[in-house]
C-alpha cells in the first residue's frame, strides 16, 4: 500500500514540475516574442512569472529526487565500507538530512509568514504577492522532502541508491 501511495506521489510531482517547468518557457518566450513582435504591448513581469514556476519546480523536485534515490549523497566516501559500517553511515546521513529538512521547513514558514505580514510585493507592474508566489515554495517542497524521507525509512529505504545497494551503486 505504501508503495502504491509513494509511486502516485513520484507521477503526480514529476507531473506538476513538468508543467511548472514547460509554463515557465512558454512564460518566458511569450514575454520574449511580444517585446520583439509588438513592443507597445510588452509586459515587465513575464521573467519575473517564469522564475516564480521554476522556483516552485525546484522546490518540488527534492522529493522526486529522494523517491528515486537521486538525492545527494557522498558515495565516494562510503563506497569502500563494509556494509554494517556503510548502513550506519547511510542512517546517519538520513537522520542528519531529515533534522536539516525539518529546520529548513520551519525556517521557510516562518519567512513565509513574515512576507505576509508585510504584504511583501514584487516591484513589477504585476505585484505579486512574495509569501505565496516566492517564500511558500521553500517550507512545501521541503515539508514533502520530510514527509518522503519518513515513509522511505518505513519502507526500509533511504535517500540515496548507494544507502539501499551494498557496495553503493
Amino acid at each position: 500500500m505504501l508503495d502504491r501511495i509513494l509511486t502516485i506521489w513520484s507521477r503526480i510531482e514529476t507531473t506538476l514540475i513538468g508543467l511548472l517547468v514547460l509554463c515557465a518557457l512558454l512564460t518566458f518566450l511569450g514575454g520574449a516574442a511580444i517585446r520583439v513582435l509588438a513592443p507597445q504591448h510588452a509586459v515587465d513581469w513575464a521573467e519575473e512569472v517564469a522564475l516564480y514556476f521554476i522556483i516552485w519546480a525546484t522546490a518540488l523536485a527534492g522529493s522526486v529526487l529522494a523517491a528515486e534515490g537521486r538525492h545527494i549523497n557522498t558515495e565516494i566516501a562510503v563506497s569502500g565500507l563494509a556494509e554494517n559500517p556503510r548502513r550506519a553511515v547511510a542512517l546517519l546521513v538520513g537522520l542528519v538530512t531529515l533534522g536539516f529538512c525539518a529546520a529548513i521547513t520551519w525556517f521557510g514558514w516562518e519567512g513565509y509568514e513574515f512576507s505576509a505580514m508585510l504584504d511583501d510585493r514584487s516591484a513589477s507592474s504585476l505585484r505579486a504577492p512574495q509569501s505565496w508566489t516566492l517564500f511558500l515554495a521553500l517550507p512545501v517542497g521541503m515539508g514533502l522532502l520530510v514527509i518522503r524521507i519518513v515513509l522511505l525509512a518505513l519502507q526500509g529505504r533511504g535517500i540515496t541508491r548507494a544507502s539501499d545497494q551494498p557496495g553503493g551503486n
